[in-house]
C-alpha cells in the first residue's frame, strides 16, 4: 500500500491500492487450486500413481500373456530381422515421446500446475509405447 493515513486517500493512493489488489488477485488466481466439492486437492496425485501403476502391470500381463502363449518361442532369442524392426519401431516411437516431453514443458508456460504436467508426460510416454507396439506389429505383418 502507500503509507497514506486510513482517512486522507489521494487519487493516486486509491489507484494504487486498486492496482495491488489487482496484482493479488491475480497471483492468487494463478496459484490457488480450486477444489470441486467432495474432492481433496491431493487427488490428482494419487490418480497419476494409480495410472502409472496401471500402466506398469498392464505392460508386464500382456507380456506374460504373450510369453504364456508360446512359452518356446517367448525363450529362443531374437535374430537379426526381430532386432531391426524393434529399432525401426523404436525409431518411430522417440519423436512422439519428445512431442510429449515438449508438451509436458509447455504446459508449464501455461501455468497449468504440476500435476497436469505429470499427466501430459505419462499420456506422451504411454502413446510413444503404443506407438512402438503398433509398429512392431505392422512390420511384422508385413514382414520386414
Amino acid at each position: 500500500m502507500t503509507g497514506a493515513p486510513s482517512g486522507a486517500f489521494s487519487k493516486s493512493a486509491a489507484g494504487d491500492s486498486t492496482k495491488s489488489r489487482k496484482l493479488a488477485g491475480s497471483v492468487l488466481a494463478r496459484n490457488v487450486v480450486v477444489v470441486p466439492a467432495g474432492r481433496r486437492s491431493g487427488d490428482s496425485f494419487h490418480v497419476f500413481l494409480v495410472l502409472l501403476a496401471a500402466l506398469v502391470v498392464l505392460e508386464v500381463v500382456l507380456h506374460v500373456a504373450i510369453a504364456l502363449q508360446s512359452p518356446r518361442a517367448a525363450r529362443t532369442p531374437k535374430d537379426e530381422r526381430e532386432r531391426l524392426i524393434d529399432m525401426k519401431a523404436t525409431r518411430l516411437a522417440f519423436p512422439v515421446l519428445l512431442v510429449g516431453a515438449f508438451a509436458a514443458m509447455g504446459t508449464m508456460h501455461l501455468d497449468a500446475g504440476r500435476w497436469v504436467m505429470a499427466h501430459v508426460m505419462l499420456f506422451g510416454v504411454v502413446l510413444a509405447e503404443l506407438t512402438r507396439f503398433g509398429a512392431q506389429i505392422v512390420y511384422h505383418r508385413r514382414g520386414f
